[in-house]
């Protein structure tokens, strides 16, 4: 991040031009280690070469979308991790849980005669990482690089973000075309957004966040607003003249950072297919989501919102299996106010959808209870939600 002005900062982006030789650099470091051992990788060599640590951190992660470690030559479709868990037992039923190094090799000959697994020792431990070889996925180019380098960066902004602000400036169609499509992004992916045109000076002026509310990280929307700026770049490109701007929280300071412009146009590679990041309100909510997956449930986290009338709804999840979906909504212990608007808003939405259930804590049944809807009680143990998800399956009648 370097200050462009008063109060204003802007990302550091690479160029293929100016940065060709460093990119280059890396593209051949990793090449050179192709079908070595990932654990064996020298990463200071990589370290020292890039002479930068943070740039160091963000070319290895983009170098990921191009080489990883992968299990190869393994011709018997076995998992492992059951393959350790196989040999362990009789390790420890046979020899009381240890082989002495002069039985071992016969020990493992004959466990893989048994187990009828050649090369058993590869096979168990085939999923370390470290003894994976590593595999060129897709050929990288330098643009490849920099361009995804260059989003990775942008994304990371925005990720911390609580709001973005655009403002432009050029033919009217195109900003009411770019207004419309905010407006669109907006209400698919659940933002707030406010938009001002001034007719006669030809400019936009638009703001965009999350839902406003006590409880959450302030940026708990931002990969949602990096979706929308990605999405809104190409039209953006054919103004006049035109800023984003992100308001970016960091650990001990909140700064304005000017993201990209008519004259800070980085070379760019949105990744295909981009879709928000999870972002959990609390502790309870992350753990009832992982349990859900873990029964059989296809869940999604936040969905689109549902529009129903003159409410617009957002659930918590929408959970699916073979065909069937319901909405989940999760009701915790907060103060009282929070709680009769929560009622409020899902008795207007029974109106409109049945097809919800509701995970309340158990200390609000008195608010919950009239609510004409399944509603499945959960305590707190240690943090952890205990609920009989079972019920969850049953109401909808799997």
């Amino acid at each position: 991040m370097k200050a462009v002005g008063k109060g204003v900062f802007e990302p550091v982006y690479l160029s293929s031009l100016e940065d060709r030789s460093v990119v280059e650099a890396v593209i051949g470091f990793y090449e050179g280690w192709v079908g070595k051992c990932f654990g064996d990788i020298m990463w200071d060599e990589l370290r020292a070469a890039v002479k930068d640590d943070r740039l160091f951190g963000g070319l290895k992660k983009v170098m990921s979308y191009f080489y990883k470690p992968k299990i190869v030559g393994l011709k018997h479709v076995v998992n492992p991790r059951d393959v350790r868990v196989r040999v362990f037992r009789i390790v420890n039923e046979r020899f009381g849980g240890f082989v002495s190094s002069d039985v071992r090799g016969k020990f493992i000959e004959a466990i893989s005669k048994e187990l009828k697994i050649p090369s058993i020792e590869a096979v168990m431990w085939a999923d370390d990482i470290s003894n994976m070889p590593l595999t060129r996925v897709r050929k990288p180019s330098v643009g490849d690089v920099v361009s995804l380098y260059n989003f990775e960066t942008l994304d990371t902004v925005f990720i911390n973000s609580s709001k973005v602000y655009v403002k432009c400036k050029g033919d009217s169609r195109v900003l009411a075309g770019l207004a419309k499509k905010i407006g669109r992004i907006c209400k698919f992916y659940g933002l707030i957004y406010d938009i001002k045109y001034f007719r006669k000076e030809k400019t936009l002026h638009v703001s965009v966040e999350g839902p406003h509310g006590v409880f959450g990280k302030p940026t708990k929307y931002g990969s949602r607003l990096s979706i929308l700026v990605s999405k809104i770049i190409p039209t953006l490109k054919n103004l006049d003249k035109w800023f984003v701007y992100a308001k970016t929280h960091f650990r001990r300071k909140v700064l304005n950072i000017r993201v990209l412009s008519d004259k800070l146009q980085p070379e760019l590679k949105v990744p295909e297919n981009l879709k928000p990041q999870l972002a959990f309100d609390s502790e309870v909510e992350k753990r009832i989501y992982y349990t859900l997956k873990a029964i059989g449930l296809n869940v999604v986290r936040e969905p689109e919102p549902v529009a129903l009338g003159d409410v617009l709804y957002i659930p918590d999840f929408k959970i699916e299996k073979e065909g069937v979906e319901f909405l989940v909504e999760i009701v915790g212990f907060w103060r009282k106010e929070y709680v009769e608007k929560k009622m409020f808003k899902l008795a207007e939405v029974v109106k409109f959808r049945r097809n919800i259930i509701v995970l309340a804590d158990e200390k609000l049944k008195p608010y919950v209870s009239k609510l004409k809807i399944p509603i499945i009680y959960y305590s707190l143990r240690q943090g952890r939600p205990i609920l009989p998800y079972r019920r969850i399956l049953e109401i909808m009648g799997k």
